[in-house]
């Protein structure tokens, strides 16, 4: 079967020479086949006996390059690049590009399509090159060479330069998503600071995150992290709670070093006062067993009952095994066996499933990456909620 995509370039490619044909004027009424090119029946015959490579290769060379057979071609490189057959999208726009009918904008747009194929292939120096060489050209395709270039930089962890051209692209086409994009490359820069010890700079790098987008959660969390480090607890409660304004979804994450930071600043009293709140207005099973741990020390006895309340409500298997583990601690191994063995099946339960998951293509794991690994979109993967997630 022929893939739709495939399909209806050559479709529009068969029309396409229908149409040329058309237009020539008529010597005599009688249709011969004389004026068709040899690559035209070859590419139909490859076509149908589902050679599909072979058949496109065939009406690339039927097909001569006019500003109405542009578009055609330009959709076949496209086409090969997609199905990654990178050298024949090379070959098809670097024939573009050697045509000298094509037009000024025309030309960009197969330097633009080139460079692509340059990245595809793992020649980066080269779509560099070739996408700086046009850059300083104010054609109305800035934007789009600028973005390949983010994307370059970005796949090379060029972080200080995809942050420069990052910028002019967000002087020129200001959005959320380069925005997300910028605040992450300034908090890797500050990640790699942190390695090394550099704290003042890192912290530098985290501001300026959240100067170009006030919603990067991961750059509150890096200042908070080196707040704590230096002692600044009270300076780290700020950075924290404010997450809590970026992304509600995040704050089961920062809730150890939140713990952390209250306990030494003598402030428990605080701590309590923001999980209410929050499970208040966003409950999750971290924020419910938080409380409840807060509460067990004082009264057991109603720590349990809160917890069964809060699960009627918000069922989920991280609570429902926190309430075991209460119950074991209250029942100090006295006919409790059957208890250890649930405790045991809702442990290991909680292990094999995942904590997170993005949000833009569905890709989960057990561990908080900023930078999806599957989609490469920066931002988009959170914690799970639900019952088998928070």
């Amino acid at each position: 079967m022929i893939d739709v995509g495939l399909f209806v370039v050559l479709f529009v490619a068969l029309a396409c020479g229908w149409l040329l044909g058309k237009r020539k004027p008529r010597e005599t009424k009688k249709v011969t086949d004389k004026g068709i090119p040899k690559d035209y029946f070859r590419g139909l015959n490859h076509l149908l006996n589902d050679q599909h490579s072979e058949a496109i290769d065939a009406f690339v060379d039927s097909l001569h390059v006019n500003s109405e057979t542009f578009e055609i071609h330009l959709t076949i490189g496209n086409l090969f690049r997609k199905k990654g057959e990178i050298q024949k999208a090379i070959n098809v726009h670097q024939n573009l590009l050697s045509r000298p009918e094509i037009s000024p904008k025309e030309m960009r747009l197969v330097q633009l399509e080139l460079a692509s194929d340059f990245m595809s292939a793992g020649l980066l120096d080269r779509a560099e090159r070739l996408l700086l060489n046009i850059a300083g050209t104010n054609s109305e395709f800035q934007p789009m060479i600028l973005t390949l270039l983010v994307d370059l930089y970005e796949f090379e962890q060029s972080w200080d330069k995809a942050i420069k051209i990052g910028t002019q692209l967000n002087l020129i086409q200001s959005n959320e998503k380069i925005a997300k994009r910028l605040a992450h490359y300034h908090c890797e820069i500050a990640q790699s600071m942190m390695d090394k010890e550099q704290y003042q700079e890192a912290y530098k790098y985290y501001t300026s995150a959240l100067d170009v987008d006030e919603k990067c959660v991961r750059a509150s969390i890096g200042a908070a992290d080196i707040l704590i480090e230096q002692g600044r607890f009270k300076e780290a409660i700020k950075e924290l709670k404010q997450v809590a304004i970026q992304d509600k979804e995040f704050v089961p994450v920062i809730l150890p070093q939140l713990k952390e930071c209250y306990d030494k600043s003598w402030r428990m009293g605080g701590y309590l006062k923001f999980l209410i709140e929050q499970n208040k207005q966003s409950p999750s099973a971290s924020l419910m067993m938080a409380i409840a741990q807060h509460y067990y020390h004082e009264d057991p006895q109603y720590a349990e009952t809160f917890l069964v309340e809060q699960l009627r409500l918000h069922p989920t298997i991280k609570g429902f095994k926190e309430l075991i583990k209460m119950q074991l601690d209250e029942s100090q191994g006295k006919n409790s066996d059957h208890l250890h063995v649930i405790f045991e099946l809702i442990e290991h339960l909680e292990q094999v499933k995942h904590k997170f998951l993005c949000r833009q293509c569905g890709f989960s794991g057990h561990q908080l990456h900023w930078q999806c690994p599957s989609c490469k979109n920066w931002g988009t993967v959170k914690p799970i909620h639900g019952l088998e997630g928070e």
